[in-house]
């Protein structure tokens, strides 16, 4: 799925095919003599020959067709020149496909907006795609001041496609699922996924296209823009989905996550071969990058902001940029517009996020018969520094000194504002000694009251506070009026005080009382934070002899809000925050509630039953899905594979999928192990790592693939190549399991290969220090834990 290559389905039981390209980011060298670098910018002639009957595309309108001389039936397809652009962009395609087509006027020029689709996929799942794309257009328009450059824009579905979709100026391409909303049967979660997919690519027609990073060591410039972006874009389109927040806390829990490991790198790394960059299409591009952007906007004001990125484009559209090139021309706005020091520049600020890894974990010390607290920084890592490991180069790292400008806002229990994010004190590199913390101005002045830093969630940090600050937010939590505390750092508070219990840093004790106002909790957000640093306790705990304890605390701290929500009764009216519902519903079934099992179980004969629609709600289809495969008998896992066959929406065959990994038989999943690999295989190879990574959450499915992957890795090594990161990245799914000595060794195995250490080295590292903090967590702190939820 890379180069131009040939995709297919099936239509009235014959197979029919296309031709389509995926060049990003080194491919287009596989298609035609170039020079295969994002600087290379050239107009493009592109022709392609083909059937006259099938349809041809590319970045730009058809300009004529001309049947081909010798040869009747076929035709010459001449398209208009493109514009300046590098060769990762340039797409094009030969197929069957139907276009629905739909005009917007952008700045006064008329805009022919198509999305393409096989005949299959009815004209209602492609309708809200169609619809949703020149909203954002125009939106994009109005918040750039810069208008679309080319004449027209197009959406193609591609039935095998490795990404989730691919930004080529004028045709974008996408995998079916990250297209099709089909309204009676998708989720509002899929809809909302959708939404978020298209809003990224097209955010990416001026970020990214228009402006090109000059290599892809700033590949982030692309990517984290295109994600941050998405966001204000489905804010504007849906304000009921609150997917600023929602979005950037999910950026921010992935990012606290992900960048706390030995293993992780910086946003702006240098790379030399293409397997190199290959491997920058990660989080740390994508999540921090947007982190760091809305960061950056919070503390310079929407007006620099957009002015500034304004300037940034016009200045370098049609080119390339640097980094550096961006801060200069937001530095300039936002000293014109004073939100920003004259003697600051983004430059000396932003390159501490960029060119450094991980993230400060900021410790606010307070002297309260002084009034006043002090704070300091260092880098926050999962792994502490007194708790070396063996590996040289995580040794290395802990003797080097990091130190980031950090934005430091904060409130107080007397201030009270959670509305101002902009930074309180100045900007400094607040080092560990005391002079230099004091040279920065980090001293915080105040009454004996609580105190929480980063309002919002602005920056990617985390707090530690004292004892008695931390029993003061403890009280405050507990009390009726908990809900003044802004619901982002009421999430933050939960996910750092679990963190640093984690780690030792902190009590379980004191973090678990921390949660238990999650008894009076409404909101989707802290819940979200809370679970999220359950799962890999959950993990660990389920292959223990305490999983009856730790499921035990569970229901008892989800019973009320799973009453609250209505559990799993239909929510027609949409009353309840739909993705809060099924996270609460899916962690219910997981621990075997009784009242969540058998609605699920009754939602499943009820479809067993039915012959027209589907009787299970959509959006707790995942729920239900599952729930059936992991209660169920044989005959039902085969009825799941039978609907996955004949299901026609890309949404709901993800499910099914996903839900098929869920059956604790182990016959049946040695059975869907070997359908992923086989020669007529019904699962495409794009959804090869969603089956297994399904398999592997499995407690007794991770053991069966684990055994399938050590027996069968030539055949994985030839099934996933060139694509060898989707082979390694298993390596971190097994990671997430393992817990115990004979594990690791085994993943020591595992992730020696040559051929994995040659390409995805990172990723290999990051699996074992999973399993070497799985495996720490459970004899040093288990007991711990367990101890607390007895008392």
């Amino acid at each position: 799925m890379s180069g131009y290559y040939v995709s297919s389905y099936v239509k009235k039981k014959a197979v029919k095919y296309l031709s389509i390209t995926q060049f990003e980011p080194t491919d287009a060298r596989a298609a035609f003599p170039c020079f295969d670098e994002p600087d290379f910018k050239a107009t493009f002639n592109i022709t392609l020959g083909h059937c006259s009957y099938l349809n041809a595309l590319s970045n730009m309108p058809l300009k004529e067709r001309i049947p081909m001389l010798k040869h009747e039936g076929w035709t010459w397809s001449m398209f208009e020149t493109t514009e300046l652009m590098p060769t990762y962009l340039v797409a094009f395609s030969v197929n069957d496909f139907q276009g629905y087509a739909k005009h917007t006027s952008c700045n006064q020029k008329r805009v022919k907006f198509t999305t393409w689709a096989r005949e299959a996929s009815i004209r209602e799942q492609l309708k809200y795609a169609t619809e949703i794309g020149p909203r954002l257009l125009n939106y994009y328009e109005q918040l750039f001041d810069i208008k679309y450059p080319l004449p027209k824009m197009d959406q193609l579905a591609v039935p095998d496609f490795s990404a989730g979709a691919m930004e080529n100026w004028g045709l974008i391409t996408y995998r079916e699922a990250a297209l099709f909303y089909a309204p009676d049967v998708s989720s509002e979660a899929d809809k909302q996924r959708v939404t978020n997919i298209i809003a990224h690519e097209l955010a990416h027609q001026w970020f990214g296209n228009l402006v090109t990073m000059s290599w892809w060591d700033d590949l982030w410039l692309n990517e984290g823009f295109a994600t941050y972006i998405a966001t204000l874009g489905m804010e504007k389109m849906c304000c009921k989905w609150n997917a600023y927040e929602e979005e950037s806390l999910d950026n921010m829990l992935a990012i606290l996550s992900t960048d706390a490991y030995c293993s992780t790198r910086p946003i702006h790394q240098p790379v030399t071969t293409a397997n190199q960059i290959g491997g920058l299409f990660d989080p740390i591009t994508y999540r921090k990058g947007a982190v760091i952007i809305r960061m950056m906007h919070m503390f310079i004001g929407d007006m620099a902001f957009r002015l500034g990125l304004n300037n940034y484009l016009e200045r370098h559209a049609y080119g390339n940029a640097k980094q550096e090139d961006l801060w200069q021309a937001l530095t300039q706005i936002a000293h014109d517009h004073s939100s920003l020091p004259k003697d600051l520049c983004l430059q000396t600020i932003m390159d501490s996020w960029t060119l450094q890894k991980g993230y400060p974990l900021i410790k606010v010390r307070r002297h309260y018969a002084n009034k006043c607290a002090v704070i300091s920084q260092s880098r926050f890592q999962l792994q502490p520094e007194q708790q070396p490991s063996a590996r040289q180069d995580q040794l290395f790292e802990q003797k080097r000194q990091y130190c980031w400008f950090v934005p430091i806002s904060y409130t107080s229990e007397l201030a009270h504002n959670f509305n101002s994010t902009a930074p309180s004190r100045k900007f400094g590199c607040v080092a560990r000694q005391k002079a230099s913390r004091c040279r920065c101005g980090c001293v915080i002045c105040l009454e004996n009251e609580w105190i929480i830093l980063n309002v919002q969630l602005t920056a990617p940090y985390r707090v530690d506070y004292d004892s008695c600050n931390w029993r003061l937010l403890i009280d405050a939590l507990k009390g009726l009026d908990f809900q003044q505390i802004h619901v982002l750092n009421r999430a933050q508070l939960i996910d750092d005080a679990m963190t640093l219990a984690w780690t030792g840093q902190r009590s379980y004790a004191l973090a678990l009382e921390l949660l238990s106002y999650l008894s009076q909790e409404r909101e989707y957000m802290p819940w979200r934070a809370a679970l999220d640093q359950f799962l890999p306790i959950y993990r660990i705990v389920r292959q223990t002899d305490q999983y009856e304890i730790f499921q035990k605390f569970m229901l008892c701290l989800i019973e009320p809000i799973y009453k609250q929500l209505e559990g799993m009764r239909e929510d027609s009216k949409q009353r309840h925050h739909v993705v809060h519902k099924t996270l609460i519903a899916s962690w219910a079934c997981r621990l075997q509630h009784a009242d969540c099992v058998k609605s699920a179980m009754d939602y499943w004969q009820q479809l067993i039953s039915a012959r027209a629609a589907n009787p299970v709600p959509p959006d707790l289809r995942a729920v239900v899905y599952c729930t059936a495969m992991r209660n169920g008998k044989a005959k039902d896992w085969q009825l799941m594979w039978e609907l996955y066959c004949n299901s026609t929406v890309a949404s709901e065959q993800r499910l099914m999928l996903q839900a098929l990994g869920c059956t604790p038989k182990e016959c049946l999943l040695q059975r869907y192990v070997q359908l992923i690999f086989s020669r007529k295989s019904l699962i495409r190879k794009q959804d090869a790592l969603l089956v297994l990574g399904s398999i592997i959450r499995n407690e007794i499915g991770y053991r069966i693939a684990k055994q399938y992957y050590m027996q069968h890795f030539q055949l994985l090594y030839k099934y996933f190549w060139p694509n060898i990161r989707e082979l390694a990245s298993l390596l971190v799914h097994f990671s997430q399991q393992m817990s115990t000595e004979q594990e690791l060794q085994q993943l020591t195995v595992l992730s020696s290969s040559r051929l994995l250490q040659r390409h995805t080295s990172r990723s290999c590292q990051r699996a074992l220090e999973q399993a070497e903090l799985n495996l720490a967590w459970r004899k040093e702190r288990l007991l711990q834990f367990i101890g607390c939820l007895n008392t």
